[in-house]
């Protein structure tokens, strides 16, 4: 191609990782990691789904099942540049907590996020301290689900079908 500074996108994808002994999260996008486009995964554990900060932008993370984290995003600075988003979508989260996350709420910069599917202990969720019903009535992820977390048999069958799409 055309030489840039600007690296060719890198993909993770049809891996199972267990996030053992320090669960944070299974991929860690920070300190400036960009142009990640991590899809249909199988990650177990992790305090987050997905990570991102310290100048990390433009990281995907799509069609991945995420097992077991305590919420879906986590990002913990400064909002990233419009057309340099992060997105997050079409995923299923089974979450030991009922809080989403932390992704950009307001602004420019905003994390784009629709059609994923959750699952809390209590079938609830809050997004951006909203429920996720009321998140959803002022435009934001929309196509997204929450649902009771099934038994452990049905998250293992997931991501069985998951992987064998290799």
């Amino acid at each position: 191609g055309t030489p840039s500074i600007t690296p060719a996108v890198r993909t993770i994808h049809h891996n199972f990782f267990i996030d053992n002994y320090s669960p944070q999260e299974n991929v860690d996008n920070d300190d400036g990691s960009a142009y990640y486009n991590t899809h249909d995964n199988f990650f177990v554990y992790g305090g987050n789904g997905m990570k991102n900060d310290f100048g990390g932008h433009d990281n995907y993370h799509h069609d991945n099942i995420y097992g077991w984290v305590g919420q879906a995003i986590g990002f913990y600075d400064a909002p990233m540049l419009d057309g340099h988003e992060d997105k997050f979508y079409n995923n299923q989260v089974v979450m030991t907590g009922t809080n989403f996350g932390s992704p950009t709420c307001t602004g420019t910069g905003q994390t784009q996020i629709h059609d994923n599917k959750y699952y809390t202990s209590t079938g609830q969720m809050t997004e951006c301290s909203k429920d996720l019903p009321s998140w959803q009535k002022e435009g934001h992820d929309t196509g997204s689900t929450v649902a009771t977390i099934p038994d452990a048999e049905t998250i293992i069958g997931w991501a069985k079908a998951k992987l064998m799409m290799m």
